[in-house]
């Protein structure tokens, strides 16, 4: 949050909310109240990081915003799945009857750009029943573990990639999404993060969360 402050930014931090069991289950989100109080509290966004399996069952992502709003205190309305996993058009469906009002998931784990097209957020289109959902969807375009685990690049290519797909969405003024993992915040994965906050903040990009830019498309476009 402090590098982030240095260039202005004000981010999302999505926090998983599963339970002894569940893959990947490290921490009760119960036990991080004060952490969730701090953040939100200083401006930053406090979403939902589904389970494993959450992106297929009403269920379990009702469950687990209820959880995680009853440890904030405050309505929860972003989310991004574990592993990306997502299916088409229903993750939307289940994710806008939950009463999440936006999705950051969709994207490519093996390669950043832009899965959907085009570098603005968007309304899903439902054809199986002809009509629009009632979430928008701000997807993904770049994740670390994209660069380094699946295309494998060294800091110098993976920054030219990133580079370019920035410059891209300023032409056509869009929205980039960069997903960074806590586990890469040191050493040299940190030093990349903060060359792209400053990368965009020499552009005077609006370096902000997903709840801002939900807000902000939605009486844009949907008021």
């Amino acid at each position: 949050m402090d590098l982030e402050a240095k260039y202005g930014a004000k981010s999302s931090f999505y926090f998983l909310a599963l339970t002894p069991g569940e893959q990947d289950f490290n921490y009760r989100i119960e036990d991080l109240e004060p952490v969730l109080g701090f953040i939100s509290d200083s401006g930053w966004e406090v979403g939902l990081h589904g389970g494993h399996e959450s992106y297929n069952s009403f269920e379990d992502l009702r469950e687990k915003k209820l959880r995680l709003e009853k440890v904030l205190g405050k309505e929860v309305i972003g989310y991004r799945n574990h592993f990306l996993r997502f299916k088409v058009p229903n993750t939307w469906e289940l994710l806008s009857k939950a009463g999440f009002k936006y999705d950051s998931t969709f994207g490519y784990p093996d390669c950043p750009g832009f899965r959907n097209g085009m570098c603005h957020p968007f309304r899903p289109y439902n054809f199986e029943t002809g009509t629009e959902v009632e979430i928008l969807e701000i997807p993904l375009v770049i994740m670390d573990r994209t660069l380094g685990s699946y295309m494998r690049l060294d800091l110098e290519n993976a920054w030219g990639l990133a580079k370019q797909l920035i410059d891209t969405v300023e032409k056509c003024k869009g929205v980039i999404t960069i997903l960074w993992h806590n586990t890469q915040m040191q050493g040299e994965n940190l030093k990349f993060y903060e060359k792209l906050l400053k990368y965009c903040s020499e552009k005077n990009a609006w370096l902000t969360s997903g709840e801002n830019i939900c807000n902000f498309w939605e009486s844009q476009f949907h008021s």
